[in-house]
């Protein structure tokens, strides 16, 4: 088990205290040399939190400073079924045209305006330039293939290598997600840099309800039902560790995703776990709260959200060594390889033998960290970049 609670924490300009700032931000101090366009198709088509992402970034700058386009709707963008359908007819289009010249939606690249894609998916569908940005949440298709669908292994290799021959600017949400993209693609580009994500606050303010008929010490996992958050190792872990015959609890809870009726099926298995599936943030804040130790091995982050949210709550994370999980919480952490079941009961049986002290003093450290990954910092961080432009 490495990085017990402590590797060095950065020093320098990211260790300062979050500005507070008004619900809107400061207007940019001079008109940029170039008009931003966001290019915000990956809002028709996810909900995750790339898309709480993107949205913020829309509302901050858009239309003051930037426009917006959806696919080839403008700037329209669709809700309810008719979100869906476009959804639908634009992957269509990206699957059978990809990045042919054919159609492609905007006219030729100009010096006026610096297009920023929220996603290197929708390169395929416009022109690129050198003078873009893009941004990346991971290359977790082309590092972790194993873990995607052919069709979205392919897209994701063109797109990239469409973005390799422009050279555009490239914003990482991660320095982990930057680093596997240079060691694929190396540094030749107009600028590689990281902003750093950030708790959306929100999310742990309000009342608190009781998940019914949970009571005692328990862990926690919450992510989306995917093979890529490892949810099955951490089950083994819990189950080769004896923990609910010492009377603890597991409770796994998030969102459908690609590989739910695997895990399903085998939490169902394990005597102790509670999987209500998805909760509403009364609940989830209520886990947070109570929980002994938040528990993710997961196998691909680009930023690490998860445990951020948990460091916000105070909540002790278990997470995969040397991952972006790691990053975003500044190493105030239990690290573990993420494939040995062994080494993530270890940790979890450290975690129940702390101390109230030691508990405490996590817990401070912890909403330190998450304190300074504000979503104020991030806006200025883009509002510089675009500035820069």
């Amino acid at each position: 088990m490495n990085g017990l609670l402590g590797i060095e924490k950065p020093q320098g300009p990211q260790d300062e205290p979050a500005r507070v700032r008004p619900a809107r931000s400061v207007p940019l101090a001079a008109p940029a040399a170039k008009r931003s366009l966001f290019e915000n198709s990956l809002s028709i088509l996810n909900r995750t939190g790339a898309w709480h992402i993107a949205k913020d970034l829309c509302q901050e700058f858009v239309p003051e400073h930037a426009q917006v386009r959806y696919w080839r709707l403008g700037g329209n963008a669709p809700e309810g079924l008719a979100r869906k359908i476009a959804a639908r007819l634009m992957m269509m289009e990206i699957n059978w045209l990809k990045d042919s010249r054919r159609c492609l939606i905007g006219s030729k690249a100009t010096k006026e305006t610096t297009r920023v894609f929220l996603d290197p998916l929708f390169v395929l569908r416009s022109e690129l330039a050198e003078g873009d940005i893009v941004l990346c949440h991971d290359v977790g298709p082309l590092s972790h293939s194993d873990l995607y669908d052919a069709v979205t292994v392919e897209n994701y290799r063109i797109a990239y290598e469409k973005i390799r021959r422009h050279r555009p600017a490239i914003v990482f949400v991660s320095d982990w997600s930057k680093n596997s993209f240079i060691s694929i693609h190396g540094l030749n580009f107009r600028f590689l840099t990281t902003i750093p994500l950030y708790v959306r606050a929100g999310l742990f303010e309000g009342s608190l309800e009781a998940l019914p008929g949970l009571d005692g010490v328990f862990f926690l996992t919450v992510g989306a039902f995917e093979t890529r958050k490892n949810q099955i190792a951490a089950l083994k872990a819990y189950r080769d560790g004896g923990f609910y015959q010492q009377g603890v609890k597991y409770v796994l809870c998030g969102s459908r995703g690609e590989g739910r009726d695997k895990i399903m099926e085998f939490a169902k298995s394990v005597p102790g776990v509670v999987v209500p599936g998805y909760v509403p943030d009364s609940q989830l804040r209520w886990l947070y709260t109570h929980a002994e130790a938040f528990v993710l091995p997961s196998l691909l982050e680009g930023f690490g959200m998860p445990a951020l949210e948990a460091a916000y709550m105070g909540l002790l994370p278990i997470v995969s060594e040397q991952s972006a999980l790691v990053e975003a919480v500044e190493g105030v952490c239990l690290q573990i390889p993420p494939k040995d079941a062994a080494a993530i009961g270890g940790a979890m049986r450290h975690a129940l033998s702390r101390t109230s002290a030691e508990k405490a003093e996590t817990s401070r450290r912890l909403r330190e960290v998450a304190t300074r990954a504000s979503k104020e910092r991030f806006l200025q961080r883009w509002r510089e970049l675009l500035l820069a432009q």
